[in-house]
């Protein structure tokens, strides 16, 4: 089993439960004074090729920030820590900004979208495709776990294509590249899958077809959680990491690949395959994720897919949004570029 791919559909999995937002006792990483706390979900990954680039390549560091990269289980509970002050952002999907929002009071909101798109992709055979969300009636469809991060995906794409979701077999078959054995067994029609997974069935020539889920669900697959009493009280602070990340992500866009891979690497014990043409496959894969919307996006809280996001979480009935306008804003983006 792929040991990175398990991990990154644990973490799709936790975000998307929720898990109640019940935290328990969950460690604190307090900020000291002029240090900034940036939570990621889980261990380090090439997904975050952007903030970890942002501190190697000196970007923080440029606008004067001090910023720590610092690493929590879950999703829920990287949110937490935001809410709570132990960490100024923490880098999540907007179904989460959407949870977060709706499960405690402190106002939360999106400062900025680092993904534009979401990680997971549908597989099918070459042989018997399923090239969209209507053909999957009455399939069976491989998930990693039921009730996570990947049936949400799916439930949204039925919604959006107006399939009953009862209309589909959902079938948990765990998430590695060696799913595709099932796949060829005829055990499922199609499975979700990472983007990482896809790689590695690429590289294999597996007889399959992919497609990515965001053609159908562009929902925003990393944005930066952040509490409006932050913002308010911080707000130069919010631009310069804005314009940070930014410059960072559009220097990931046109630097050497693997330059941008070695430096990450020398500072950060990134858990992911080790083959390092598959690690700067990845890091292209992110970066597309980043730039899909245009250079002029990178960074941007787009409104209409904010506004498509929130209709597709509803009308799949995971969560209510009553006013998506509140959960995003793009102030410190224009301010940002404009600096």
């Amino acid at each position: 089993m792929d040991t990175n791919i398990k991990r990154r559909t644990m973490l799709q999995g936790m975000v998307a439960s929720g898990a109640g937002l019940m935290f328990g006792s969950m460690p604190v990483f307090a900020q000291s004074p002029g240090k900034l706390i940036f939570m990621e979900p889980f261990d380090m990954a090439l997904e975050y090729v952007h903030e970890l680039n942002g501190v190697v390549g000196g970007h923080f560091e440029k606008e004067g920030l001090d910023i720590e990269i610092a690493t929590i289980r879950g999703t829920p509970v990287a949110a937490q820590q935001v809410v709570t002050g132990s960490a100024f952002t923490a880098r999540v999907g907007i179904l989460d900004v959407f949870r977060a929002a709706a499960a405690q009071s402190e106002p939360v909101f999106s400062a900025g979208t680092s993904l534009h798109h979401g990680i997971f992709v549908v597989v099918s055979r070459s042989g018997d495709p399923v090239r969209t969300p209507d053909e999957l009636k009455g399939k069976t469809v491989g998930l990693a776990s039921l009730g996570g991060g990947m049936e949400n995906v799916l439930n949204m794409m039925l919604a959006g294509a107006g399939v009953p979701t009862d209309s589909v077999n959902k079938q948990a078959i765990g998430s590695n590249a060696g799913n595709v054995e099932v796949l060829k067994a005829g055990r499922v029609d199609a499975f979700l899958a990472t983007i990482e997974t896809s790689i590695l069935l690429k590289r294999a020539n597996e007889p399959v077809e992919i497609w990515p889920a965001s053609k159908y669900v562009p929902l925003p697959g990393g944005v930066m959680l952040m509490t409006r009493k932050f913002a308010d009280a911080n707000r130069e602070t919010v631009v310069k990491f804005i314009r940070a990340m930014r410059n960072s992500a559009l220097e990931v866009n046109s630097e050497d690949t693997g330059k941008i891979l070695d430096r990450i690497v020398a500072k950060y014990d990134i858990v992911a395959n080790e083959d390092r043409d598959f690690r700067i496959e990845a890091i292209k894969a992110y970066n597309e994720m980043a730039i899909v919307n245009g250079l002029d996006n990178v960074m941007r809280n787009v409104p209409e897919v904010m506004k498509l996001s929130a209709e597709l979480t509803e009308k799949a009935k995971i969560v209510e949004v009553p006013n998506v306008e509140d959960l995003y804003s793009n102030e410190y983006f224009d301010e940002a570029v404009k600096g």
